[in-house]
């Protein structure tokens, strides 16, 4: 169990801030829910699902088997950043690769955008954290001296060590606040670059094998349920195979 005293210190400390403490612990738990959120969305599973591993990492055996339109039909049972782009690559509407290129890098830097939402809020939180705690030390130490000139006595040094002490509080937990996001976001930043790259180099890869296989002339007429657009589909996926299992563990997504 954790012990009183512990837990006594800490809310003596949390209360000698002052008010700028409130702002402090706003900030801490915006950045802890933006940080929890951006560990869900940018996981391997939730960019990339299982279901889609198989066919990715044989791309050639699927379209020289004519499952062009069995693959675009799984594109368009989910909205993973992978399956929007997957949708457009394999496009009926491009007769060339140039035109479905650049359709595709659109559609990747969209995708990019909506996995990076929430860190600007961290950015925020990292850049006024230790502003926030710097002003309440400042505003601590203004009441420290004014209290010396309405009488108190000079002398007591104490008091002034005290209070000096009590007013630095707000800084040290500003910059505690600012130091573990920045931990995050650079975490964050550098899994960010690494999905650019992974979907960068998938749908150049799906490109080129499309349309070394035929591209549109691969399509076959695809049920009426199929979503043109990048919304889920109310078709469940398809149960995942061992072979997806095995994906899923190989490196051809680390």
């Amino acid at each position: 169990m954790p012990d009183p005293t512990l837990n006594e210190q800490v809310w003596t400390f949390l209360l000698s801030g002052g008010f700028f403490m409130i702002p402090i612990g706003i900030c801490s738990f915006v950045g802890l829910a933006v940080c929890i959120h951006r560990a869900m969305t940018l996981r391997w599973t939730a960019v990339i699902p299982l279901r889609l591993r198989p066919d990715l990492a044989g791309l050639p055996e699927v379209f020289s088997k004519g499952r062009a339109a069995n693959l675009l039909l799984e594109f368009r049972r989910n909205d993973s950043p992978m399956d929007c782009i997957g949708r457009v690559a394999l496009s009926d509407v491009f007769t060339d690769r140039a035109e479905a290129e650049k359709a595709v890098e659109a559609t990747a830097r969209e995708q990019m955008v909506k996995l990076e939402n929430g860190m600007g809020a961290l950015e925020v939180v990292i850049t006024i954290a230790p502003l926030l705690g710097l002003l309440g030390t400042v505003s601590g130490l203004v009441s420290v001296f004014g209290s010396l000139g309405d009488g108190a006595e000079a002398s007591d040094h104490a008091l002034i060590a005290s209070g000096i002490a009590e007013a630095l509080n707000t800084t040290i937990a500003g910059l505690c606040v600012a130091v573990i996001m920045v931990i995050f976001h650079s975490y964050f930043t550098r899994r960010l670059e690494r999905i650019a790259a992974r979907l960068e180099v998938i749908a150049g890869h799906l490109l080129h094998e499309y349309f070394k296989h035929g591209g549109h002339v691969l399509h076959a007429p695809l049920p009426e349920t199929s979503t043109p657009q990048c919304l889920p589909s109310l078709v469940p996926p398809p149960p995942v195979e061992g072979s997806a299992r095995e994906a899923g563990k190989s490196d051809f997504l680390s």
